[in-house]
């Protein structure tokens, strides 16, 4: 599980990002190797559609996968103060007809998860077990699932090849299943 500390801090920077050009920029270099590095793993095209699962205030994860390949991405997040500054985000990058911001939980039933190719879980998505068993079972086969480990958790019940090691100080990998 990941530290409350490192989910407050995110929170705090993807809310001061989402406000101002300059810390944007910023922290936006923090993903952008991270982001490719996944569309690579992925083999992410224009031609899919990505779930991103976890989107906070400021979405770089989905934001990025959109402008490194051109996909369509529709960005989730539960927490419903997060949702509106997403949205501004979007519509001041100009990209809010290409990258979709929603209000649902990655474990929500009613979720229809048949349109996406590609689904990311972020390093935030709590249980992250529990809702990667959801997500899986109910993905077309042959959807691509990427789902980010932090540098601590080296083990646990989940684990898989192929997957990428990251440089980042919080997030240490990323995993890719194939349904």
């Amino acid at each position: 599980m990941l530290k409350k500390w490192i989910k407050d801090l995110t929170y705090i920077i993807e809310n001061r990002a989402a406000n101002a050009g300059l810390l944007y920029r910023i922290a936006r270099r923090y993903y952008t190797n991270v982001i490719e590095k996944e569309a690579i793993l992925a083999n992410i095209t224009s031609a899919d559609h990505v779930l991103c699962i976890g989107g906070g205030m400021c979405p770089f994860t989905a934001i990025l996968l959109h402008q490194v390949t051109g996909a369509k991405v529709t960005v989730i997040d539960n927490n419903m103060l997060c949702i509106p500054k997403a949205v501004q985000v979007t519509e001041r990058l100009d990209i809010s007809e290409s990258v979709q911001v929603i209000c649902k939980d990655g474990g929500c039933p009613e979720l229809d998860y048949s349109q996406y190719s590609v689904v990311h879980l972020a390093l935030q998505v709590s249980p992250m077990e529990q809702v990667f068993s959801h997500v899986a079972g109910h993905v077309r086969p042959g959807t691509r699932l990427l789902m980010r480990r932090s540098k601590k958790l080296s083990g646990g019940t989940l684990s898989c090849r192929p997957y990428i090691t990251h440089k980042s100080r919080n997030i240490g990998s990323t995993l890719l299943y194939t349904a």
